[in-house]
């Protein structure tokens, strides 16, 4: 499923889409800031919902998936197993939360940068001759 795809190319499609959203949308000069920043706004949250179905489950990091004494653990090989299980995750979850992060940082600069184009250009007094 989409835990098994790589970030990496989640997160390139995800930045083409707003790419193609930008040349489409955000080129027009008739458009207002306001609604750049809807379809911002609305790329972002498609973002954050592709990133946490990328998220993978956790019960590899439930209680039920602990060893309670020693001797459920039998074998070195089930402390490998255990140990990886557990590594994947915490790896696989911390690729997702950069990348979160990242795009977060983006949709808020680029929101910003919006808003201060819009306010710029409707109180710049060359604007209004």
């Amino acid at each position: 499923m989409i835990t098994q795809i790589p970030v990496i190319y989640v997160v390139a499609l995800l930045f083409a889409m707003y790419l193609i959203a930008y040349f489409l949308k955000f080129r027009s000069k008739n458009v207002d800031a306001f609604e750049k920043m809807k379809l911002s706004l609305i790329l972002f949250g498609i973002y954050s919902i592709v990133l946490w179905l990328c998220v993978p489950s956790t019960p590899t990091l439930a209680t039920f998936g602990y060893p309670e004494t020693v001797n459920d653990i039998k074998a070195d090989e089930q402390v490998l197993k255990l140990l990886q299980d557990y590594n994947k995750t915490i790896v696989r979850t911390t690729e997702v939360l950069k990348w979160f992060l990242f795009g977060f940082i983006w949709f808020f600069m680029t929101n910003i940068y919006l808003y201060a184009t819009h306010r710029e250009n409707e109180f710049n007094p060359k604007n209004k001759q």
